[in-house]
């Protein structure tokens, strides 16, 4: 399996992070008093994605913690709000700079 993937141009880069594998693993998002719970749907070295129920905003900075693993700090890169929840993608903040961030959120039906 590779690690490069196609850039905005077509061409082809390198992907710091390694290469992202499915998971179906429970995954918690704590930041203060606020705790968000949901399922990781793949994870690299550089973020993962999940589906959780409660909104979060791109920005949003959150401590995850992933099954049994260590809580790593991690941003919102991207947000799909979906019927009954939202699909998003987390860039883990503890990795070297120009790790690449999780998928890009899949096109919306009808886009």
């Amino acid at each position: 399996m590779s690690n490069d993937e196609d850039d905005s141009e077509g061409g082809r880069v390198r992907r710091a992070s390694g290469a992202r594998h499915p998971v179906s693993d429970p995954v918690c998002f704590s930041s203060g008093d606020r705790q968000i719970d949901g399922w990781a749907l793949n994870v690299s070295g550089g973020g993962l994605r999940a589906i959780v129920d409660d909104p979060v905003e791109v920005d949003e900075h959150f401590e995850v913690t992933l099954g049994e693993d260590a809580p790593r700090p991690a941003r919102v890169v991207w947000v799909r709000e979906e019927r009954g929840g939202s699909i998003l993608g987390v860039a883990f903040t503890d990795v070297e700079e120009g790790a690449a961030p999780p998928d890009e959120p899949p096109p919306s039906p009808g886009d």
